[in-house]
Formats: structure tokens, C-alpha cells, sequence
């Protein structure tokens, strides 16, 4: 209930960070930003619009980020494809072309939308409310300066604008929505017989001729990458940090100083049953909600031990139903005020009358009371000791960081002079290569990386620069041993080989034979033996059984011609066939569902509106791409 609220409460807010980062924002005064980068690093411009290589990076990273965390593993090196590098350079095209046309139209973002806007994201705020410290802390930690990050959120705001002119301005007749319904619900019975490739009879070894000529056009399969492993030092403001004494009397004194900060604020724990109603609701629903919690509240009152066995069962909040309406321990300002008002004004094992909130009527019992209190000394100070170390270790890391900088730079031979004068210890990486490796301070930073396989540290065997690979910790590394990319000799792959080629040739094989019985099937000639499964009925949206590539002919078949007969081989080489028997209307759909159809086909519509927009503004333009640096970047 609690994540259910919150994300209700604050609404399309918190989507939005998503697609700008995690961000900060300064109340202090909100400037544009203006990269003053020289014309050699233009990626692309949009008539007189440049897009530098900064964006071009940061845009990189940015989708690097999310290809990760959708693909793991697997997202490793897609961004070196030429293409995937063109379509984010496409996208910012597509987003500096938006915002021109905004611009041309005389659309702005006023400061005080901007300032709405950010100070309103739950990242950025503490206890409810917008904590400056927590939003630099956040800015800090994406390494994105003030003005850069105002600029980016003012651009995203300006774009919603442009969009939200074609929003719901689409009018969509009765009788296309009916047309399409009538297609969405359709059913039709199908059964299905799968061919497996496991089930097909192996292959015949290849001959030497075939695995040579496969190993000729496929080096680049068989090549190891060059790799290396480095040397490396860290200069860590927690690093320093922790070497920091700190007396009994300054720890006495900032507790002194702090504890109405360390005040923890009264918490209750309740649970409830809520019955769903919104504003938009008329009068009679709003009336017959009330009257449930009404009822549910009298059969509380009489049977409190029933509370949990309700909930499950007339509960509307997904997320405490399953739970008997439990919501856990939460501040007062956790909680829409209606709702908060009540809990904190019962007594434990109170049963409230229905209380109404934008969510609907609640019927809380108060299960618990914890206090407002003040910690003690000895409970809070470990956090104190760190609090003053990383106060007292901000200077001194600014000072060794540009003595860092500056040695591994002047003794560039060497990382050992840097290491003793700063009291360092000189570490060793594992493996790397250009897209990653198993050092993860080196491996998860994009400029280091390349630092580190650069010319002036593979060929020169100099230091890399002192790079900033996360919020106040500097790396440099130096070269210890470096392995050539090499093409792995026939005789080390021979059995990858042999083996790709018999898989080949038994999913061809297999390809061939579904292929032959789809066409006996079509001329109205049975195999015999085919083991077909039992007839079902689907729809175009709860088709599992039917392959992906066959549910639009499937749908698109003469319902006339029955039966009707199709097939495909899937990524791991199994043959599909889905035979067609019969086809019937779904079910009338209700009103609702009519309501939301036509919506729906209104947001489709205007969103290809815009897109055919956003075509005719792109020819309209001058668009240049400096491919030169596309590729070498």
C-alpha cells in the first residue's frame, strides 16, 4: 500500500526521472547551459544546430545503461555496432529537431514550471519534501553538472509540450473501433504439431574442405581480442576518510548541535481495507462504495479477529490485500492526509470508521505506536564519526587529488613515485579488453577504458591521466602486460567448427522436411503419423501456442478456405505447424472496453500524427553527420 500510494500520489513525476537520469536541481538560481567545446568534436548538426561529441558520449552511456540493465551480460559490445551508434545519434537528431521546431514556435519552459517540476521528484526529496543536499549529493554521483542537468530537464519538459498538442485531438469513428474490436476478439481453433530438433537424425560429419573454407570466411569469429593488465592506484575521499582521527569532545559537540536532526519522528502501524472510488466516480458509485465499508466496518466491529480474512477478500490495494491489509510501520507524511489524519489520531487496535481519500474509502485498525525519540549518544555515533571524517576529508582530498593528478602525469614511466609519496598502494588488474574486463573500477567507466587502451599508454607505455571513475575517486594505470588480438590456429576450433556445421545442417535438414509436409498439408495430403495436438480456441492477443511470425497469417487466412496450413522454423531450429479449422466472433464487447479501444486507437493515431510531424520538420532541415567521428567514437 505504501509503494501504491506513493506512486499514485506523485504520478507521472516519477516516470520521467527515468529518462533523464537520476537528478539534481538547484533552487539557488536555474541557468542554461552552454557548451563551449571547439568545432572539432561535431558529431552531427540539425541545420545550425550542433551536436558535439559530449552529448553524443553521454547519449551512448545513457542507453549503454539501459541495455544493461534489460539485457545484462548480453548488452556487452552492442554499442560498438555501427549501427546501434547511428541510431542514438538519430534519436538526438530526432530530439534537437523537436526542440528547434518548438523553439520556432515561440514554446518555452518558464523557471517556475522548471523549478515545479524537479523539486516535485521523489529522488530528490527527504521526508516528503525537497532536500537540497540530497539533490547534490544525486548530481555528484551522475557526474552531471547544475546548469547541464536544468538544461536537459527543460528541453524534456518542452518536447511534452510539443507532443501534447496532438494528444487526444484525434477523432476516431464508432465504426472503425467496432471494425477493430470485432478483429481483436475474433477466435479461431487451431491445433499445432511441433517438429523437434532433437528428434532429427545427426548429421554426417563434414568434410576437411567445408571446415576450411567455414574457418576462411569466419576469421573474425575465431579471433581473440587484445587484452592487457594494468597496474593502477585510487585516491578515495572515503579512502582518506577513514584515516581520520576524531576527538570524544568534537563528537560530543556536533551531537550537541545535531539532535534536533536526529529526532526520529513518531511511526504507527496499521493495516486496512480499502474499497476503490475516485473523484471522476458518480454519485451512485461513490454511494454504493460507502455503503460496503460501511457493512465491513460493522462486521469488524463485531468480529475485530476477521480483519485479515476481509481484506483479502474486498480489499481493492493490490499491494496489502494479500497481505490482510497489513501496511508495516510509516511517518505521518508517508501518507495522503486524509488517511494520515485518521491513523494518527486512534488509539491501538482502533477500528476507524470509512475514511474517503482519492483512493477510495479506508477502514483502518491501528495495530501499533512507536514514539518520537531522540538517540543517545552511543547509538548514533558511528554515523557521527563518519559525518566528520568526510567533512574534514573534502579539503584534504581536493589537495591530493591535484597532487595526484599532477605526479602520475610528470613521472608518467611509473605509477611506484606516486604511490609513495601519497601513501598509495600500487594494485593489479585482471584482463581487459577495449569493451570491458574483470577489474570493475576500470572495466564500468567508459573514459577509462579508453584511456586505457590508448596509443599513448599501449605505445608510449605512459600512465593514463588521473580519470575520475566515480564521485570523488581518481584512477591512473599504467601498462603491465599486453596480448595482440590473434587469429586462434584451424586445428584449436576444429571441433567448434565441425560442431556448427552438423547443428547447420540438422536444422536445414529439419527446415526441409516441415517444409515438405506444409506443402502435402496445402495440396490436401496427410502424412501419416503426424501427431497433432487437440483443437483450441485463440485470439490475436492469447495466441501462446501459435509462433510469433505466424500469428498475423494465421488471422489473415480466408476464413472461407478452411482448413488452412502454416509453418515456420524457430531460433533454435525447431519446425512449426499450426493447422486452421474453424473461425467464430468473439464475444460483444461491453462499453467499457469500448471506451478504452477507442482511446486507445485515438493515443495510436496521434502518436503517427506526430510521427509523420516530426517526418516533414526532419526534410525540412539540413542534417549533416561527421561519420570520421561517428566511427572513431
Amino acid at each position: 500500500m505504501l509503494e501504491w500510494m506513493r506512486e499514485r500520489n506523485q504520478g507521472w513525476m516519477a516516470k520521467i526521472i527515468l529518462t533523464l537520469v537520476t537528478v539534481p536541481f538547484a533552487l539557488f538560481g536555474i541557468n542554461s547551459y552552454i557548451n563551449h567545446s571547439s568545432g572539432g568534436d561535431v558529431v552531427a548538426t540539425v541545420d545550425h544546430d550542433k551536436i558535439r561529441l559530449p552529448e553524443f558520449e553521454h547519449a551512448l552511456k545513457m542507453q549503454q545503461q539501459q541495455l544493461q540493465a534489460s539485457l545484462g551480460v548480453a548488452a556487452s559490445g552492442l554499442l560498438d555496432d555501427p549501427r546501434m551508434r547511428m541510431d542514438v545519434l538519430q534519436s538526438l537528431i530526432r530530439q534537437h529537431a523537436m526542440l528547434a521546431q518548438a523553439h520556432d514556435l515561440g514554446m518555452v519552459v518558464s523557471d517556475r514550471q522548471l523549478a515545479t517540476f524537479i523539486g516535485a521528484i521523489p529522488a530528490f526529496q527527504k521526508d516528503g519534501k525537497f532536500d537540497l543536499e540530497t539533490y547534490r549529493m544525486m548530481l555528484r554521483q551522475q557526474g552531471l553538472s547544475i546548469p547541464e542537468f536544468e538544461q536537459m530537464a527543460r528541453d524534456d519538459l518542452l518536447i511534452q509540450d510539443l507532443r501534447a498538442a496532438f494528444a487526444d485531438a484525434q477523432q476516431i469513428p464508432s465504426a472503425s473501433v467496432d471494425g477493430f474490436l470485432q478483429a481483436y476478439t475474433q477466435q479461431r481453433q487451431i491445433s499445432t504439431l511441433t517438429l523437434a530438433l532433437k528428434d532429427q537424425p545427426a548429421a554426417t560429419a563434414p568434410d576437411e574442405s567445408r571446415i576450411e573454407a567455414y574457418y576462411k570466411a569466419h576469421q573474425a569469429d575465431f579471433t581473440v581480442p587484445e587484452r592487457a593488465k594494468f597496474q593502477y592506484l585510487v585516491l578515495s575521499q572515503d579512502a582518506l576518510a577513514a584515516k581520520i582521527p576524531v576527538s570524544d569532545s568534537a563528537i560530543q559537540d556536533y551531537y550537541n548541535q545535531n539532535q534536533a536532526h536526529a529526532a526520529r519522528p513518531e511511526t504507527r502501524d496499521a493495516r486496512h481495507i480499502l474499497i476503490p472510488v475516485t473523484p471522476k466516480d458518480d454519485a451512485a458509485h461513490h454511494a454504493a462504495a460507502l455503503k460496503l465499508a460501511q457493512d465491513i466496518e460493522t462486521q469488524l466491529k463485531a468480529h475485530p479477529d476477521r480483519f485479515a480474512a476481509l481484506a483479502r477478500q474486498y480489499s481493492g490495494d493490490p499491494g496489502s490485500a494479500s497481505q490482510g491489509g497489513e501496511l508495516g510501520w510509516f511517518q505521518r507524511d508517508a501518507m495522503v492526509k486524509p488517511f494520515a489524519d485518521a491513523v494518527f489520531s486512534m488509539k491501538v487496535n482502533e477500528i476507524s470508521p470509512p475514511v474517503l481519500s482519492d483512493f477510495g474509502y479506508h477502514i483502518i485498525q491501528l495495530t501499533g505506536i512507536r514514539p518520537a525519540t531522540t538517540p543517545d549518544l552511543a547509538s548514533v555515533r558511528s554515523d557521527i564519526v563518519a559525518t566528520l571524517q568526510k567533512q574534514a576529508a573534502g579539503k584534504q582530498y581536493a589537495n591530493e587529488a591535484e597532487r595526484f593528478s599532477n605526479q602520475v602525469f610528470e613521472q608518467s614511466a611509473d605509477l611506484t613515485p606516486t604511490a609513495s609519496a601519497l601513501g598509495l598502494t600500487v594494485q593489479t588488474s585482471g584482463w581487459m579488453t577495449r569493451s570491458g574486463g574483470d577489474t570493475p573500477l576500470l572495466a564500468q567507466n567508459d573514459k577509462m577504458l579508453q584511456a586505457l587502451f590508448s596509443a599513448d599508454v599501449i605505445k608510449q607505455h605512459h600512465n593514463t591521466p588521473a580519470i575520475e571513475v566515480q564521485p570523488n575517486v581518481l584512477v591512473s594505470a599504467h601498462l603491465l602486460q599486453l596480448e595482440p588480438a590473434r587469429l586462434q590456429p584451424l586445428a584449436e576450433v576444429r571441433s567448434r567448427i565441425v560442431q556448427t556445421l552438423e547443428a547447420n545442417d540438422e536444422k536445414s535438414a529439419l527446415a526441409a522436411r516441415g517444409a515438405a509436409i506444409l506443402a502435402a498439408l496445402r495440396q490436401g495430403k496427410e502424412p501419416a503419423g503426424l501427431a497433432w495436438s487437440s483443437f483450441q480456441w485463440v485470439t490475436r492477443n492469447h495466441a501462446n501456442d501459435v509462433p510469433p511470425d505466424l500469428v498475423t497469417p494465421l488471422f489473415a487466412a480466408d476464413e472461407h478456405r478452411l482448413p488452412a496450413y502454416f509453418g515456420e522454423t524457430d531460433t533454435a531450429g525447431n519446425y512449426h505447424l499450426v493447422r486452421l479449422t474453424a473461425v467464430q466472433p468473439g464475444p460483444k464487447p461491453d462499453e467499457a472496453k469500448v471506451k478504452e479501444m477507442t482511446a486507445q486507437l485515438a493515443r495510436m493515431q496521434s502518436q503517427q500524427v506526430f510521427d509523420d510531424y516530426l517526418a516533414s520538420i526532419l526534410a525540412g532541415m539540413k542534417i549533416t553527420i561527421n561519420q570520421k567521428l561517428l566511427q572513431a567514437h
